[in-house]
């Protein structure tokens, strides 16, 4: 709708048109100022009726055209006044005279033209045919100003008319969305189904949920997937936005690295179902597809294969197609109904009247009741309208709202609810446009705040203001969106809290590294609002479509050479994974276009499962920018475009260049000329090697993204970075020859994140003081740091090295005292202001840290990491920042003892030290011997401990009762731990004192021990005191050979022994009766397990590549055992006499060279619903398969000697059977019907199998 957008233009051309308006003007000049002075007072008439032209368009066609008229001239008018204030940009960035304006009330608005980068000069040449234009667009203002009158318009009377905006009531932004309304028993009933073992006996349960759109289906699927109790039943939970597009492969995929944690790059579908099949064996998942559109059924059945039965595997759908529903089912679908009127009325309450007096509010009530009947029970409608009615008192307004004729359109005319067409034409006008633009984007796209609202700039949709961030402004109305749920927060952040450091990942967000671990726990996960990840309901998708018509097109081709003449925004989604994308020059009709996005639908949306890198290669035609001249937007981020074509430098009016995660390689210097650019985002761009020094002309850059390594900038600025006074995002600045650091002074507007490297190319410490890091309040992160590569290399031949745990080589002798002193000098005079968060110092050469390091000043400082600070002898006095709560020490050569200063404490101090840490992470250093100064009360909210690779450190202070967690690397000096009565978790890896183990049995609070790669492990005592412990791990322990007393700890249900090759149990040993689930793997040495006595608990039993396992005695005695996997066990023997648990549900034995029977599958096994047998070469059948009544799942594989016997007989007909490469069960599958897998024997991945089976043949041979 041409309102929206309109008012957006015209407030932008009246608040700028006087500014123009000089004194001291040529003929030529004199003739554009009368002209302006004109167009100024049309402008402001036209305004006055856009409101109810708005109301009128959707009903009236010739006030439709008239606003369509009217928005072309407006697009047309704004062009050429931005291309007159390029003129003065130009002369400003090539550092020529601008004209002063006479007076004070000029001079004013002269600072404002600076300022809101579209701006209109007063003595400078005028670009040939600017002027007739000018004229040409100001005669026709007045012509349409005129028809108005004939159009009846009225002027503004309503609710968009501009006013100071009513305070809402105190409250916080947000609505917390986890408040649902009257879904309680809806949530039970579908909980009670999911989780009952009764239903069809179909392979696979599937639950769809049925309801119109808008109706609650996705909340109430999201309510049941993070039930407790739905967690405690499905040990695996897979969460897939589907949408109209039903693509399997993407759909196995985010299963596939949503269950592994780790990307996949298959594209086959044969290999993803193999791997996904392997995933879930032993799993019992819920798979919720969200939104599934598709009535292919031969799509479904390609999903549907390779899950696992029944039990085991559930899918929860949610649909608005009932005839999706039927062809998906295994049960009745779940009907989803609409809220009561009571039930609605409530979650309107809470969007509308929260926190409201209570006598306002019940002069309200009564209208706001006859609103929720309108919305017929939908919550989405609810909400849109109650967050939009927030912001009203005047009963009056409620009373229009309730009365407005768009109620009475026709829903079947576009689907677009009643309630939200409501709600959109009633939010403010200044939020009208900015919604609209969001019709550039596909549904389920994933967006940050920070990143639309620099669209929104770019575009000229966020108001200039001397006193507030055009970014600030931009927030407030992204956050009004959200609150009136036009927004909403993505399931990835708002819900699932496991996926997200995957999903971030996937997105290039998370940080990788070790010395990381800090900054990716501490502004990663726990992101800002910015940060976060926004969607919109696919409803709201549609409304924006609507609104926006032709102004937003949206195309899915790979030949971009047409488009429709309205067309004023283009957003490009990929039509295939690998098709090349090629822009041809387009037309005149489409000189208008201001953006062009290629939206990566495979990275940005819930639908790729945000996990996929799949990057599309862009080919621009060289004449492509020549016929765009308008455009304010390219964004052509995640492809594979290499290089831009000089041309770009002829987009006069480019705000915004994203490139973000492309493979472009360098950049033209014609860059330089596009004057208006605010962001440049060249984030993760790693193959970029130089920027072009024409970049230092971008006098209008606020946002420049640069590829950065472990906080440092992957490619250096050029000189000149420093005039670009308007920076406010700059994550990376390199100290070199060219770029010196003095050019920081004047970028005093810096925020966010900085990292500085290089600084060993500091002069001196009065160089450094010129960066006034002090006055930069914005920085949330500073970084500063020393690279010593090159003096490493300058001196590699004198001086002792030492090598450390990290790898990284330290030249002792290659640091001069004066370079020392040095450092100390530039590390004092880098002080940061007091506000910051987050600290990073690493590779200081300096000998001690300076005095501001540790002053409770800084009382916002949240994390500080020190790392490969060598010649420091001290730690800086960290103790009294009041409100750190992560610190990370590392790779210190030259700490010996740390003592009172690091807790701050003083004669006269004795205040508490460290009141806030919560994990303290401390490693490699190499010298510490001492650990003292630590006084009761010190760390009272330490929850983690970590001292890695400390082998001097003789022992720990005694800390508080919150400490949980513990974990200790090479830590051989320390012979005892203090009580520490609280600690849960204790993690005990490399070389540690065996009389520390004493201590540790005193930690009668352990819930798990850990203990990994520790050589001089030879026997391990435990001991009847660890009353509490539950879980037990020991890998890697090269020389243990036993376990004492291991029967005591009565508390314990889960023990994994894994690569111990001299481990045995000895005969007469008993394991706990507790254990839950035993899991034993790679002990070579192991030849029996202690299961004789009664394991009445034991429900999970795993034993994989034991060599010398023989035989399983007593398996009878484990009568809960559920799941027994035995897998490359070569010596193991089982006798067809030997009986099996009659609970046993999954059993799987693979890899197992001599067994050549199993125990009889007797009736008693009925419980039994999966079983696997691969790779058992000598196996010859099974016998009483028949009696396994509960059979599910039967898989087959790699046996070649294995056949059936003529007379058995499966035991249903819905039994899922998967055989593959056994060559004698051939011709029974064509028998039954069953398509063998690979029975050609010449798949590739067989052939080690195979390979491995002969060579096996020939070795008995040979033996005989």
């Amino acid at each position: 709708m041409a309102g929206a957008i309109l008012s957006s233009i015209i407030k932008w051309m009246i608040g700028n048109i006087p500014a123009s308006l000089g004194s001291a003007l040529s003929a030529q000049q004199g003739s554009v100022h009368e002209d302006l002075s004109k167009m100024e007072g049309t402008l402001s008439r036209i305004q006055a009726v856009l409101s109810d032209a708005e109301e009128r368009e959707i009903r009236d066609e010739a006030v439709k055209l008239w606003l369509k008229e009217l928005k072309d001239l407006a697009y047309l008018a704004e062009d050429v006044l931005a291309e007159y204030g390029y003129e003065f940009l130009r002369i400003k960035a090539e550092g020529g005279d601008l004209p002063r304006p006479a007076t004070r009330k000029r001079k004013l608005e002269a600072r404002k033209l600076v300022a809101t980068t579209t701006i209109l000069p007063t003595q400078i040449a005028i670009p040939g045919g600017i002027q007739s234009r000018i004229k040409d667009i100001r005669m026709r203002f007045d012509e349409l100003a005129e028809e108005r009158e004939a159009l009846s318009l009225r002027n503004n009377t309503g609710v968009r008319i501009s006013r100071v905006p009513v305070q809402p009531p105190q409250s916080t932004p947000y609505v917390d969305e986890s408040c649902v309304y009257g879904r309680e028993e809806d949530k039970k009933k579908i909980i009670e189904m999911l989780v009952s073992e009764k239903g069809s006996a179909e392979k696979l349960s599937v639950i769809p949920i049925i309801g119109m759109a808008g109706i609650g289906k996705t909340t109430l699927a999201r309510l049941i997937y993070k039930d407790p109790t739905v967690r405690q039943c499905f040990n695996t939970r897979v969460w897939v936005s589907v949408s109209v597009d039903f693509d399997v492969i993407k759909i196995y995929k985010a299963i596939v690295e949503s269950i592994t944690q780790i990307k996949c790059d298959l594209t086959e579908l044969s290999s993803l179902q193999s791997v996904l099949k392997e995933e879930l064996v032993g799993k019992r998942l819920l798979l919720v597809l969200d939104d599934v559109w598709t009535e292919d059924i031969s799509l479904w059945d390609s999903l549907r294969v390779a899950f696992i039965s029944g039990g085991r595997c559930k899918f929860l759908v949610t649909t608005r197609n009932e005839s999706v529903a039927r062809i998906m089912q295994t049960v009745l679908p779940y009907q989803l109904a609409g809220l009561t009127e009571d039930q609605a009325w409530l979650l309107f309450k809470q969007y509308a009247l929260e926190n409201r007096d209570p006598d306002s509010s019940r002069n309200l009530e009564e209208i706001g009741k006859k609103i929720v009947q309108k919305c017929k029970g939908l919550p989405l409608a609810v909400k849109n309208l109650g967050g939009l009615l927030y912001y009203e008192e005047d009963k009056d307004k409620w009373e229009d709202i309730l009365q407005s004729d768009l109620w009475e359109l026709d829903e079947e005319d576009d689907g677009i609810l009643p309630a939200l067409r409501v709600s959109y034409h009633r939010m403010p006008t200044h939020l009208k446009p900015c919604f609209m633009y969001c019709a550039l984007f596909p549904k389920n796209y994933l967006f940050e705040k920070d990143e639309l609202v620099k669209l929104w700039m770019a575009q000229g949709l966020i108001p200039f203001m001397e006193t507030r961030r055009a970014e600030d402004i931009g927030k407030k109305y992204f956050d009004d969106l959200h609150r009136r749920s036009f927004f909403q927060l993505s399931p990835i952040d708002e819900e699932f809290d496991e996926e997200l450091p995957l999903i971030r990942s996937s997105l290039q967000l998370s940080l990788t590294g070790r010395e990381q671990l800090l900054q990716k726990t501490s502004f990663i996960i726990s992101q800002d609002e910015d940060q976060k990840l926004f969607l919109m309901h696919d409803l709201i998708c549609d409304l924006a479509r609507s609104i926006a018509g032709e102004e937003c097109n949206i195309k899915k081709d790979k030949k971009v050479s047409y488009i429709t003449n309205e067309a004023s925004h283009l957003s490009l989604i990929p039509y295939e994974t690998k098709a090349d994308i090629q822009f041809e020059p387009l037309k005149d009709e489409n000189r208008r276009l201001r953006s062009l996005l290629y939206v990566n639908t495979k990275v940005k949306t819930l639908s790729g499962g945000g996990i996929s890198d799949v990057f599309q290669n862009v080919r621009l035609c060289s004449g492509l920018f020549q016929t765009l001249p308008c455009l304010r937007v390219i964004d052509l981020s995640y492809t594979r475009i290499k290089e831009l074509p000089s041309s770009i430098g002829q987009l006069k009016l480019l705000c915004y260049l994203g490139l973000r995660g492309s493979t472009i390689k360098r950049l033209p210097n014609s860059l330089g000329s596009l004057y208006y650019l605010q962001t440049l985002d060249l984030k993760y761009c790693t193959s970029l090697q130089e920027l072009p020094n024409g970049i230092v002309k971008l006098i209008n850059l606020r946002h420049l993204e640069l590829p950065t390594k472990d906080f440092a900038a992957c490619v250096s600025l050029p000189s000149g970075i420093g005039t670009l006074t308007r920076l406010e995002t700059l994550p990376a600045f390199k100290v070199n020859r060219h770029c010196r650091i003095d050019e920081l002074k004047q970028l005093r507007n810096l925020r966010g994140h900085l990292g500085i490297a290089g600084l060993q190319n500091v002069a001196s410490g009065k160089e450094a003081t010129i960066a006034d890091l002090k006055t930069k309040e914005h920085l949330q992160t500073l970084a500063l740091i020393w690279n010593s590569e090159k003096s490493t290399r300058a001196s590699s031949s004198q001086g002792p090295s030492e090598q450390h745990s990290d790898g990284s080589t330290l030249n002792t002798g290659s640091i001069t005292e004066s370079s020392r002193f040095l450092a100390d000098g530039i590390l004092q005079n880098l002080q940061p202001y007091r506000n910051l968060r987050h600290l990073i110092l690493r590779g200081y050469c300096g000998m001690r840290f300076p005095s501001w390091l540790g002053d409770s000043s800084f009382s916002r400082l949240n994390t500080i990491s020190l790392t490969k600070c060598h010649s420091c002898k001290l730690l800086p006095p960290l103790g009294q920042l009041p409100c750190l709560q992560k610190l990370l020490i590392g790779n210190m050569d030259g700490i010996q003892h740390v003592g009172c200063e690091f807790c701050g404490h003083s004669s006269m101090s004795s205040s508490i030290a460290f009141r806030a840490l919560d994990m303290l992470d401390i490693e490699c250093l190499n010298q510490w011997g001492e650990w003292t100064g630590v006084e009761d009360g010190d760390f009272p909210c330490l929850r983690r401990l970590v001292i890695k690779h400390c082998s001097k450190l003789n022992g720990i202070p005694l800390l508080p009762t919150s400490l949980e967690i513990l974990e200790m690397e090479n830590v051989e000096a320390i012979t005892a731990l203090p009580k520490l009565p609280s600690v849960k978790s204790l993690d005990l890896q490399g070389k540690w004192n065996e009389n520390l183990w004493a201590s540790t049995l005193e930690l009668q609070s352990l819930h798990s021990l850990e203990i990994s790669w520790s050589e001089d492990l030879c026997i391990l005592h435990l001991h009847g005191s660890l009353d509490a412990l539950n879980n037990l791990e020991i890998s890697d322990c090269m020389n243990l050979t036993l376990i004492v007393e291991l029967h005591k700890i009565t508390s314990l249900e889960h023990l994994r022994l894994h690569a111990l090759p001299k481990f045995q149990f000895p005969p007469d040993d008993r394991l706990p009766p507790t254990l839950l689930s035993l899991d034993i793997s790679s002990c070579p040495n192991l030849t029996s397990l202690p299961l004789y006595q009664p394991l009445s608990a034991l429900r999970e039993l795993s034993i994989t590549n034991c060599e010398q396992i023989s035989t399983l005695m007593c398996l009878q005695n484990l009568n809960s055992l559920e799941s027994l996997t035995l897998d490359a066990c070569p010596e193991l023997f089982l006798n067809s006499d030997d009986v099996l648990p009659v609970t046993l549900q999954y059993l799987e034995i693979s890899s197992c060279n001599k067994l050549s029977a199993l125990p009889r599958l007797h009736e008693n096994l009925s419980a039994l619903k999966e079983l696997h047998i691969e790779d058992c070469e000598q196996l010859t059948t099974v016998v009483g398969l028949c009696n396994l009544t509960s059979l599910e799942l039967m898989v087959i594989s790699f046996c070649p000697k294995f056949h059936f016997l003529p007379d058995e007989q499966l035991p249903t007909s819905t039994l899922d059977i998967e055989i593959e490469d056994c060559p004698r069960l051939t011709e029974w599958c064509q028998r039954h019907g069953i398509k063998q897998k690979n029975n050609d024997w010449e798949d590739a991945d067989f052939d080690d199998k195979w390979e491995r089976h002969s060579n096996s043949q020939e070795s008995e041979s040979d033996e005989n």
